[in-house]
């Protein structure tokens, strides 16, 4: 005997998804940039204020196209395809970089590794100065306006450092480092 089961309540269906239907005969075109933004009086239903991207200030339209850009929304198909190769590049990245360290690792003393030894503390001391001058700047800049990107690097630096003091005061720095 099969019994019929009833659909379930409104509540705990899923709601459709599809675009709103079509104006005047047109069909919905999604906004993919920038609209206005507008402010209208509730109680009489006037139109306040209205914003246009052209009014927008240079560092509003860059972080607005930036936002659409990241969310693969700025040049359709061919924005989704490019984040996803560097979401894929950067997976990679990280999967190479824990590699690296694996054949690198503090217990491998005794064998070499396949990708060389780890460059010796105070590496930076033989850089040429022009690269300093160009680079520390640089990257000083790009911590300053990707805020998460300059505080996980500042911590890795502090971090790095008090290592390299703890393995000063204790005498077991590795060999070929600067001391």
């Amino acid at each position: 005997m099969r019994r019929h089961r009833s659909p379930p309540p409104a509540w705990n269906r899923p709601p459709p998804i599809r675009p709103p239907p079509a104006r005047n005969g047109a069909p919905h075109r999604w906004r993919r940039c920038c609209s206005a933004c507008t402010s209208v009086d509730p109680d009489a239903g006037a139109l306040t204020a209205r914003s246009d991207f052209a009014d927008w200030p240079l560092l509003a339209k860059l972080s607005a196209l930036g936002v659409q850009a990241h969310m693969g929304l700025l040049f359709g198909t061919v924005n989704q395809i490019l984040l996803a190769a560097l979401a894929i590049g950067l997976l990679c990245v990280i999967v190479w970089g824990y590699r690296m360290w694996w054949q690198r690792r503090p217990t491998r003393v005794d064998r070499r590794a396949l990708v060389g030894a780890p460059p010796a503390r105070g590496g930076w001391r033989e850089l040429p100065l022009w690269a300093l001058l160009l680079g520390v700047p640089v990257t000083v800049a790009l911590g300053w306006a990707l805020p998460w990107f300059g505080v996980t690097l500042l911590g890795f630096l502090v971090i790095d450092a008090a290592l390299g003091v703890l393995a000063r005061r204790r005498g077991d720095a590795p060999a070929g480092a600067a001391r």
